[in-house]
């Protein structure tokens, strides 16, 4: 596999693709550096909410380069060419996932880097401990992971790179809306302070029971749904909360493998004539 990753890694630094992305990163970072440099002008602002907005744009950005990336090798005929040439299937799978997965960390590196090099100077360094910053950034880039095999998933095993790259863009903003939806319901209140009438008017008065409140089984569920996905990961190290730091790496585990046997699995019987 060392041949097969080394020119997928040979393509990646000839990609304009790549450093496309590489530099809109960094210039997303570097924006929103000086956005916060400019708040700060008006009330003190700690760096740390930009610092560790990375998983969220890194993500988006992923789900564009990994299906057009690695969707070229069907266009170009290189995947049926590799397996002429003898290479296992498993072997050009994991070589393209361990690529899309240095991509990945690229992005999230080139944020963290503009955002260092613009705002520190401008606004300070981030206020949070170190050791809770390490595990936010080993974290993020456990579900980063998750993302790449996903994303890996559905590029190695659909043969159009146009449908491909639709799928995952728009895959990628379908579980950035889930998570969010989930975090909400989550979120709901036990009880409110009134009721809601039939106008759809909020009127206040004593506790009342929410509807909207999950409890029981159906609480389990959205609260394990929550965990699994990859954008609900993202949406809490964004906001840099730390309170589900152990189990969330886990939970990209269980989703990078699942994900990658499944999609070995079905690249080992697809027909690429």
């Amino acid at each position: 596999m060392g041949n097969l990753l080394a020119a997928n890694l040979f393509r990646l630094r000839r990609s304009a693709l790549f450093w496309g992305l590489l530099a809109a990163s960094a210039g997303f970072g570097a924006l929103v550096a000086f956005n916060y440099y400019e708040m700060s002008q008006i009330e003190p602002i700690a760096l740390d909410g930009a610092f560790f907005i990375y998983p969220l744009t890194a993500a988006i950005l992923t789900a564009v380069f990994i299906p057009l990336f690695l969707g070229r090798e069907y266009s170009d005929r290189a995947i049926r060419n590799k397996v002429a040439a003898g290479h296992l299937r498993p072997h050009i799978y994991g070589a393209g996932l361990i690529t899309a997965l240095a991509a990945s960390l690229l992005f999230c590196l080139a944020h963290i880097a503009a955002v260092a090099v613009v705002g520190a100077p401008l606004v300070g360094f981030i206020e949070m401990a170190p050791a809770a910053a390490l595990s936010l950034i080993l974290g993020s880039l456990a579900a980063m992971a998750a993302f790449c095999a996903l994303f890996t998933l559905i590029a190695m095993n659909c043969g159009k790179k146009s449908v491909s790259a639709v799928a995952c863009v728009l895959g990628v903003f379908l579980l950035l809306l889930a998570a969010v939806y989930v975090r909400s319901r989550l979120l709901a209140p036990e009880y409110l302070n009134g009721v809601w009438n039939t106008k759809g008017e909020f009127i206040p008065g004593g506790p009342t029971s929410n509807p909207q409140y999950l409890g029981g089984a159906q609480r389990a569920v959205f609260e394990l749904l929550y965990a699994l996905l990859p954008s609900s990961q993202a949406v809490e190290y964004a906001s840099r909360e730390t309170q589900n730091l152990n189990w969330f790496p886990l939970y990209s585990l269980a989703v990078i493998t699942l994900s990658t046997g499944t999609g070995i699995l079905l690249f080992r019987k697809k027909d690429l004539k």
